[in-house]
């Protein structure tokens, strides 16, 4: 059956780097119905998130809004080991939203891969000490960190 409709859902993350500290992830989608922005300030060099925050600035209900009251019990997660359960904990389910848990799931776990290469950039660190932190503290994040524990691990 074909369809000449499209329907899109666009995701968007950016990262701002705020001071030697700080820095922000920024997660917006945008649908028909939907326009959420999502913050994070995550504090570096512990990768811990200070601050979080939600903007629905368009919604399909009225009671969408009350997603927004969780967002304080973000402080102090960090974003390597404890941030995917906490947004589990809190955004999957009756009392959740699935598109904010994937917006905070996205932009948390993904500024590793924006900082630790702009630290390599920046001469801070070496490729090898990344490879190693891969294979140590994100060890059970994904099959490929997974793999580079087994070969550093030796």
């Amino acid at each position: 059956m074909e369809s000449n409709s499209l329907i899109q859902r666009n995701f968007s993350v950016s990262y701002y780097q705020v001071s030697d500290t700080l820095w922000l992830a920024h997660a917006e989608l945008q649908d028909d119905q939907h326009h959420i922005i999502t913050k994070l300030e995550i504090s570096v060099p512990e990768l811990k998130i200070k601050d979080a925050s939600i903007e629905l600035k368009r919604k399909p209900m009225e009671h969408c809004l009350e997603i927004c009251n969780k967002t304080k019990e973000l402080i102090g997660v960090s974003v390597i080991h404890d941030l995917s359960k906490k947004l589990n904990e809190l955004f999957f389910g009756a009392e959740g939203c699935p598109n904010v848990r994937n917006l905070f799931g996205v932009s948390g776990p993904g500024f590793i891969y924006i900082y630790y290469p702009k630290l390599i950039q920046e001469g801070k660190i070496t490729q090898m000490d990344w490879w190693k932190l891969v294979g140590s503290e994100l060890k059970d994040e994904c099959i490929a960190h997974k793999r580079m524990h087994e070969k550093y691990s030796k």
